[in-house]
């Protein structure tokens, strides 16, 4: 095999991995992580419960959970926010909880008072094509020390939608 043969067979290869390669990495960028994202219909007083399983935070650390909603039936829907302990922990104590809603944050409290809080309620008007897209975030502050450690989270958040 001559010596300009084997420069085009390594020319060919190369610029074929190069292909390969950028529509990997072009497909990777396209794709979004969806491990967090929760979708929802709503519906006039339907309910969704969504459990949250040993959440265990470090100071400094965040748990970010988003939520797509999906209109079924009317346009407009108050979007009620229930905190239900599952069983007794000492994380609420210290973790915080923040709602935002595209973007906006609407909520931001102690985990503790989120569950003595059952008024957390956020209007859904699908006509405007506003709060389509919620995130909840818990998350342990810097500040917050040893008397954390070890601290979890066991409980439900169950979202009703009524329609206004």
């Amino acid at each position: 095999m001559t010596k300009s043969n084997l420069m085009r067979i390594i020319a060919i290869s190369a610029s074929a991995l190069i292909i390969v390669g950028v529509a990997i990495m072009s497909w990777m960028l396209a794709t979004s992580d969806e491990r967090n994202v929760i979708s929802i219909k709503l519906g006039e007083g339907e309910s969704e419960t969504i459990e949250f399983e040993s959440l265990a935070l470090v100071p400094g650390d965040s748990c970010e959970y988003n939520i797509k909603l999906k209109r079924d039936g009317a346009a407009k829907y108050d979007l009620h926010f229930d905190f239900v302990e599952i069983e007794d922990m000492t994380l609420k104590n210290f973790a915080r909880i923040k709602i935002l809603s595209n973007g906006e944050v609407v909520y931001d409290d102690l985990l503790t008072n989120a569950f003595q809080n059952s008024n957390i309620v956020l209007p859904v008007d699908f006509k405007e094509k506003t709060n389509t897209d919620i995130s909840v975030v818990y998350y342990l502050p810097l500040e917050v020390g040893n008397e954390a450690k070890n601290a979890e989270a066991l409980f439900e958040l169950q979202l009703t939608a009524t329609n206004e």
